[in-house]
C-alpha cells in the first residue's frame, strides 16, 4: 500500500487542480464566456499616469468618453461626439540602434 502513496497524491492532486479550474469558469460566467462578446462598448486607449491612476478613452455607440480611473473609482472626464482618432505607427528598431541613441544622448 505504501508503494502506491504517491501515485494517489499525484491522482488526487490533478484531480483537484482540474475541479477548482472548472469551477472558477463555471462562476466567472460559463465556459464559454468572453470579454468581448459585447460590442456597444470598445476600448480605444488606455494612458497610464501613475501606479494607480490612469487615462482610459472608451467608445459607446458613436459617443467617446474619457474617463479617470484610480485606486478611489472612476470619474467621466469629458463625452465627445466625434473624435478624430490617429494611428501611430511604431518603427520597428533593433535594440542596438537603440541602445547606441542611449549612449550618444548620456555622452553629449
Amino acid at each position: 500500500m505504501t508503494g502506491y502513496y504517491p501515485i494517489i497524491v499525484l491522482i488526487a492532486s490533478i484531480f483537484i487542480i482540474i475541479l477548482a479550474f472548472f469551477t472558477t469558469k463555471i462562476v466567472s460566467g460559463g465556459l464559454n464566456a468572453n470579454i468581448t462578446t459585447n460590442r456597444n462598448i470598445r476600448f480605444i486607449e488606455k494612458l497610464p499616469l501613475g501606479v494607480d491612476k490612469s487615462l482610459v478613452l472608451i467608445q459607446l455607440d458613436e459617443h467617446y468618453y474619457l474617463i479617470f480611473v484610480g485606486k478611489n473609482g472612476a470619474q467621466l472626464i469629458d463625452k465627445l461626439d466625434s473624435l478624430q482618432l490617429k494611428d501611430v505607427k511604431i518603427k520597428n528598431m533593433k535594440f542596438s540602434d537603440i541602445l547606441s541613441n542611449i549612449k550618444n544622448l548620456r555622452y553629449k
